[in-house]
This record gives structure tokens, C-alpha cells and sequence, in this order.
């Protein structure tokens, strides 16, 4: 299955048709679930022909991928800039929360779009790049460098792994999920105690040991 685009937009026309065609896929599969999606109804939403979409994605499934890729950058975008504008003075509890809060709000950006994109398509089998994967674990590690002294986990890798996941997690029952009996707002208090718990646990002195 062939889910690299054609060609790589280059001139600002080329990248506005681009955003017009992705544009129309997102309308398109949120209205129709993927099953029920083609390029034709692509084209005919963006307002273009079919053989105009093909010039730059081959095919149903490059669409979305090029889509994910799209959503995923505007997502670490929004975390990235929460990230680079936390201050020096901050407390660990008073970071993560402003994390916690970034990434509530990166979901919620285009909600049924994203929810699509995480149920229907989950990262094994439509993977999302390398780079922006890295994006999301940097911005985390950068925030556990800062409170190195206050946190007990030895390695700040495996910590940031460990940090990315639950908060994913989580904070994917809360936006899109949800569980019967329990209501997203209690999950939603629970997330930053589950971090900090993690971050500051008591650990022996072997664990202690282990290189940072």
C-alpha cells in the first residue's frame, strides 16, 4: 500500500491545493466513516476533478495518511508552544499541569476528525513520522531536565516513554472515549496526580543506581 504522496507541494499554489484537497477528505470522511469514502467524493468536495486529487496522492489511503500527518503536526505545534513558553520558576505539578492541559486542547482540536484518525486508525497501522513522534517525546524530556533534581526515576528517557504514554493514554479516555460509570471529569483530576505520583515515587537504592 502506497501512502507517500506523489509529489511534495513546493510552490504556495501547490501547498494551498494541498490543504484544499486534505480539507475536503476531512469533511468527507467524518460525514461518511472511511468505508464509504472514495476519491471521487474527495474531488467532487474540494471542487476539483479526480485527476487533479490523483496528481498528488495515489490513492484512498495516502489521503489519510497525509491527513494524520497534518492534524499530528498542528497537535505538537500547539504542544510545542505551551512547552517553550513554561518559566524557569515553575513547580513540577504546576508544569505538568500546564502539559496535561496542552494536550487536552491539542485533542480537542478538529474533535471527530481526531477521533476517526485514533479509533478507526490506530499508530500500528497507520504510523505517524518518526519526526513528529520525536517532537512530542523532546518537549516532555525538556520539562523533566528541568526538575531533575526533584524527580526519582533514574533514566530520563525511559521516564519521558513512560510520561508520553500515560498522559496519552489518559487523556484519550477522557476526549474520546470515555468509560461507562465513570465521567470524564474525574478521570480528567486523576491525571496529574498519576504523573507527579510516577515522577516522585520512593525507589531502592538499586533503581537509584542505574544511569541517568
Amino acid at each position: 500500500m502506497k501512502l507517500q504522496p506523489r509529489k511534495e507541494p513546493r510552490q504556495a499554489r501547490s501547498r494551498a491545493m494541498v490543504d484544499t484537497i486534505l480539507d475536503a477528505m476531512s469533511r468527507v470522511l467524518v460525514e461518511r466513516g472511511y468505508a464509504k469514502t472514495n476519491t471521487n467524493l474527495v474531488a467532487e468536495s474540494a471542487g476539483i476533478s479526480v485527476g487533479s486529487l490523483y496528481q498528488y496522492f495515489p490513492n484512498k489511503d495516502a489521503l489519510i495518511f497525509a491527513l494524520r500527518e497534518r492534524h499530528s503536526t498542528r497537535m505538537l505545534t500547539l504542544f510545542e508552544d505551551v512547552v517553550a513558553h513554561i518559566d524557569a520558576s515553575g513547580t513540577l505539578a504546576g508544569d505538568f499541569e500546564k502539559l496535561i492541559n496542552a494536550l487536552v486542547a491539542a485533542h480537542l482540536l478538529e474533535p471527530e476528525l481526531n477521533r476517526i484518525l485514533e479509533e478507526e486508525f490506530p499508530a500500528y497501522n497507520l504510523p505517524i513520522s518518526q519526526e513528529i513522534r520525536q517532537g512530542f517525546f523532546d518537549s516532555i524530556r525538556r520539562v523533566l531536565e528541568k526538575h531533575r533534581a526533584s524527580i526519582t526515576p533514574p533514566d530520563l528517557d525511559v521516564a519521558t516513554f513512560v510520561v508520553q504514554r500515560m498522559m496519552k493514554a489518559l487523556i484519550k479516555a477522557v476526549v474520546l472515549t470515555g468509560y461507562g460509570g465513570v465521567s470524564p471529569a474525574s478521570v480528567r483530576t486523576e491525571i496529574l496526580p498519576a504523573v507527579v505520583g510516577y515522577l516522585t515515587a520512593e525507589r531502592g537504592e538499586e533503581e537509584q543506581a542505574r544511569p541517568v
